[in-house]
């Protein structure tokens, strides 16, 4: 029965794990995450560069920290034509207080469940 099972990818709880866990991001999203905090506004090619991955890697995973809203980007204008994109991480506090409401609402959703479970439902 369905109704009866809780399925979650998450098994070791480090920090990053339960971020990546919360925000149905890879742990190596986490990782881009913490340097782009670190080290500010940055280019694609410079996170490649520093944690010696190849460009579309990190696109990939910068693109899945905008789709959570963990990272946003700004376009800054070349002057004498083009543009590129600076990638700013939102501050850790704010990531910090998703998470905890993220897991209240989960305690809530969870103790719902349990509520909902009835003894005929519980297979031997």
């Amino acid at each position: 029965m369905t109704k009866l099972t809780l399925k979650t990818p998450c098994t070791t709880w480090t920090f990053d794990n339960l971020m990546a866990c919360i925000f149905g991001i890879k742990v190596f999203d986490v990782k881009v995450y913490f340097y782009i905090l670190k080290y500010g506004p940055t280019k694609i090619t410079d996170i490649a560069e520093k944690l010696k991955r190849n460009r579309s890697t990190i696109q990939r995973s910068v693109q899945n920290l905008m789709n959570v809203g963990l990272v946003y980007r700004k376009q800054v204008n070349i002057k004498d034509g083009g543009y590129f994109y600076l990638y700013y991480a939102i501050p850790f506090e704010e990531v910090k207080e998703r998470m905890k409401k993220s897991i209240e609402d989960w305690c809530k959703n969870m103790k719902n469940w349990i509520d909902s479970i009835n003894i005929e439902e519980v297979e031997l």
